[in-house]
């Protein structure tokens, strides 16, 4: 069976390489490709899952503390995604100042 620590960085994985392959192709295609919308649409879904993941790892921590140190590193790999985020945020808000 997956712990909660294991299914938070699978997570945390996943939406870290979607992000960045939606990010990818937004810069190699254009808004053509890949509207801004589906980017957006992901941003939320990422957001709320990863929130929830990030909550549930927390809890968890508090509650075992054998798995403590696992689950405070997954929240860690959870809020990493976040900077990340930003900085593509940025720069695609960036390429549509100077493309217009």
């Amino acid at each position: 069976m997956y712990s909660i620590s294991n299914i938070g960085r699978a997570v945390a994985i996943l939406s870290f390489i979607i992000g960045t392959t939606l990010f990818s192709f937004f810069l190699y295609f254009g808004e053509t490709f890949i509207p801004i919308g589906v980017g957006l649409g992901f941003i939320g879904v990422a957001i709320t899952v990863n929130a929830i993941l990030l909550v549930s790892n927390l809890i968890a921590s508090l509650i075992y503390e054998t798995d403590r140190y696992e689950n405070l590193k997954t929240c860690g790999i959870i809020l990493m995604n976040i900077p990340i985020a930003i900085l593509y945020f940025y720069i695609i808000i960036s390429l549509n100042d100077i493309r217009l």
